[in-house]
């Protein structure tokens, strides 16, 4: 029995690091074109907007300058071609890009601060090697050379120390652990739309936004927020478009808010009623990470 196991292991299949694998033994007995056919589908290439693992993560030896990318795969966007990663890496935003673990990341200059910087997966065909990189391109990151393949995975930030912002990762959504910003802090909404730009979000994509909010007025007003992309509407207590938040005399009013920014990371807001206060703070967001 162990001789033919060991004579099926090596007749079954081929492959490459790239996990295109081919069946070169396509007849045999039915447990061996059995184990051919489970081998084969477990490695057909993903749909190219497909994304699994590769959770970013502070790095917990240096949490300022490196960050941790937990293995797993990747469409690359365009062509046939997965990225995959096999096994975790640590790369530093503090140096510039050199290939493997515990080495560089940055595709070019040096780290800034207040600075959102981009997740890259990248990989060369020729021979399949797969790392990461940082940018401060949304699209367009300065590839090593030979390096052709990528797939942008997420993004992350500096302070104005130039310390990467802790944060945690489920899926495609991200959270701050400690809120960083108060993205705005405006008494003088009116009843005309008025855009913002919030800081704890990248830019460069749309969006989804989760943040904490506070409304207060003198009287009594009635706000309601959207994409700067979307049509103008006045807030309203009886049609559409509603309202995402209101005061009701001289209270104030908290609430938990979702909405979709713009490329350039912006909300707007409109009020019922001049000199009103808004006050939202980001709570985490939703990258769509490649996918459309």
């Amino acid at each position: 029995m162990a001789s033919k196991l060991t004579a099926l292991t090596e007749s079954v299949i081929f492959g490459d690091s790239d996990q295109f694998y081919t069946v070169i033994d396509p007849g045999g007995s039915p447990l061996s074109r059995r184990i051919q056919s489970l081998t084969f589908q477990r490695y057909l290439p993903m749909p190219q907007e497909g994304i699994t693992g590769l959770t970013l993560s502070n790095n917990g030896a240096d949490a300022t300058n490196d960050l941790d990318i937990a293995a797993g795969r990747a469409g690359a966007g365009t062509g046939n071609y997965n990225l995959i990663l096999t096994a975790a890496k640590t790369k530093q935003l503090d140096a510039v890009w050199a290939v493997g673990t515990n080495q560089g990341g940055l595709d070019t200059g040096v780290k800034a601060v207040s600075t959102w910087y981009h997740i890259w997966l990248i990989a060369r065909v020729d021979t399949h090697v797969v790392d990461m990189l940082f940018s401060t391109s949304v699209s367009a990151p300065t590839m090593p050379a030979n390096y052709t393949m990528k797939r942008r995975i997420g993004a992350i930030r500096t302070d104005a120390a130039g310390v990467i912002i802790p944060f945690l990762q489920y899926g495609d959504d991200f959270w701050w652990k400690s809120p960083p910003f108060l993205d705005i802090d405006d008494a003088t909404l009116t009843t005309s739309k008025k855009d913002y730009t919030l800081a704890g979000v990248p830019a460069g994509i749309v969006a989804k936004v989760y943040g904490n909010m506070r409304l207060s007025h003198g009287t009594a007003a009635i706000v309601y927020l959207s994409n700067p992309n979307f049509t103008d509407l006045a807030p309203s207590a009886t049609v559409t478009p509603m309202a995402s938040g209101a005061t009701v005399g001289a209270n104030v009013t908290n609430a938990q808010v979702r909405l979709i920014t713009d490329t350039s990371a912006k909300i707007s807001a409109r009020s019922s009623a001049s000199s009103t206060t808004i006050r939202i703070t980001v709570l985490g967001w939703t990258d769509p990470r490649g996918k459309q």
